[in-house]
C-alpha cells in the first residue's frame, strides 16, 4: 500500500478536496498515484478472493473443534464481515453510529479517541498540548433537491497545529481529526498525527519503533509502514488479510482531508454530494476500499514508511506520521451519507412525477 509524502506548512487559504485529500506522507516521491495504486490492489485482492470462493469444492461440516474455513481462505481473527455493522439491521442509524463511538476508544493518539465528539477531541487535544492553534475546518454537502451547485456548509474536520512551521527553528506538529457525516451525529473516525523533530535532533529509527510498539503492542502489519490492526474487541489479530491490509494502508495513503496545512481560514470545504458519494455497501459502484465493508469489522493504527519495517534500526528520523482509524464509523457515515441523499433525490423525483401525473393533457 502506497504512503504518501508530508508536504510542507502553508500559510495560505487552501481548498478542502474530499475526493483527492493533501498527501501528507514521506514516500509519494517513490510512488507516482498512491491512492490509484490503492485502489488498484483492493479490487485486485477482492477478485482473487472471489475466485478463491468460486472455485472451492462443496466440503463436507467439519467435525466439531476443527476449522471450518479452507486452508487458503484469509483468516479474519474474529474480525469477519458477518460481525461487522454490515450485517446487522440497524446499521448506520445515529443509535448504532453511537453504539459503535463507545466502543472503539481502546486506541487513542496523545489521548485523542475514536469515537469522540467534536467537544471531546478538541479538549483532549488542549489538555495534551494547549499551545496548539485550532481551526474547524467545512465540507460543502449539496443537497440533490436543491438547485445544482448550490451548497451549504458543514463541519467535517478540525486541525490542531504549532504556530511554528519550521523544523529548523523548532519542533513541528499537526493533528487532523475526520469526523462522520450527516444525518448521523459528528463522531471521530479518523485522526492522523504529524510529529516533526528539530531538525538538528533526529530521532532514532529503534527508539520510534520502541515507543510505537509500547503503545500499541506488537505491530501485526507491514507494507511500507508499519500497523496494528485490532478488531473490534480491541484485540491485535493474529493475522491480517490482504483485504484488511489494504484498509489500514488506504488510510494512511488518503489522509485526513485538509490535514496537515497552516491556513487563516476556512471558506473553501470538500465537496459531498450524491454524485461523489459512491454507496460504500455496493462494490460496484464504490472505490473507496477505505469505507467499504471489509474494513467495517477493523479498527487500525499505521505509522509512516520511514519507521516501517524496510527502515534501520540506526537510521535517524527528523519526523514521523501516525494514523488511527475505525473502519466501522468510516463505513457507517459513508453509507448513512448516500441513503440520506439518495432518498432526498427519490422524494424529490416522486414529487414530480405525481405533479406531472395530476395535471391534464392539452385538448387534442
Amino acid at each position: 500500500m502506497a504512503i504518501s509524502s508530508v508536504g510542507t506548512f502553508r500559510k495560505s487559504a487552501f481548498a478542502v478536496v474530499l475526493v483527492a485529500s493533501l498527501s501528507v506522507l514521506n514516500a509519494a516521491a517513490q510512488i507516482q498515484n498512491p491512492i490509484q495504486a490503492a485502489k488498484d490492489a483492493y479490487n485486485k485482492a477482492k477478485q482473487q478472493q472471489q475466485q478463491q470462493q468460486q472455485n472451492q469444492k462443496p466440503q463436507q461440516p467439519a467435525s466439531q473443534g476443527q476449522p471450518t474455513q479452507p486452508a487458503n481462505a484469509p483468516v479474519q481473527s474474529g474480525a469477519t464481515a458477518a460481525g461487522s455493522p454490515a450485517a446487522n439491521g440497524d446499521c448506520c442509524t445515529p443509535e448504532a453510529m453511537k453504539k459503535i463511538a463507545a466502543s472503539v476508544g481502546f486506541v487513542d493518539i496523545v489521548g485523542v479517541k475514536l469515537g469522540m465528539t467534536p467537544e471531546q477531541a478538541v479538549a483532549a487535544v488542549k489538555a495534551y498540548n494547549p499551545n496548539l492553534k485550532i481551526m474547524t475546518l467545512t465540507a460543502r454537502l449539496e443537497h440533490p433537491s436543491g438547485p445544482p451547485g448550490n451548497f451549504v456548509r458543514v463541519p467535517y474536520t478540525i486541525d490542531a497545529y504549532t504556530a511554528n512551521n519550521r523544523q529548523d527553528l523548532g519542533p513541528v506538529e499537526w493533528i487532523a481529526m475526520q469526523f462522520t457525516m450527516l444525518p448521523g451525529p459528528p463522531l471521530l473516525a479518523k485522526v492522523q498525527r504529524f510529529t516533526g523533530f528539530l531538525a538538528s535532533q533526529p530521532v532514532m529509527t529503534s527508539n520510534l519503533v520502541e515507543s510505537l510498539r509500547k503503545k500499541y503492542g506488537q505491530d501485526n502489519y507491514a507494507s511500507t509502514g508499519r500497523g496494528w490492526v485490532y478488531d473490534s474487541n480491541g484485540k491485535l489479530l493474529t493475522r491480517v488479510s490482504n483485504l484488511q491490509g489494504i484498509c489500514a494502508g488506504d488510510a494512511m495513503a488518503t489522509g485526513v482531508p485538509g490535514g496537515g496545512a497552516t491556513h487563516e481560514g476556512s471558506e473553501t470545504g470538500a465537496q459531498v454530494s450524491l454524485s461523489n458519494t459512491p454507496d460504500p455497501s455496493n462494490p460496484a459502484l464504490s472505490n473507496l476500499p477505505e469505507a467499504g465493508p471489509d474494513c467495517a469489522p477493523i479498527v487500525w493504527v499505521v505509522a509512516s514508511s520511514n519507521v516501517g519495517e524496510g527502515a534501520a534500526p540506526n537510521s535517524q528520523q527528523t519526523s514521523m506520521t501516525v494514523t488511527m482509524e475505525s473502519g466501522a464509523l468510516m463505513y457507517m457515515s459513508r453509507r448513512a451519507t448516500h441513503a440520506w441523499l439518495q432518498a432526498e433525490l427519490d422524494a424529490k423525483i416522486k414529487q414530480e412525477n405525481d405533479a406531472a401525473a395530476g395535471r391534464s393533457a392539452p385538448k387534442l
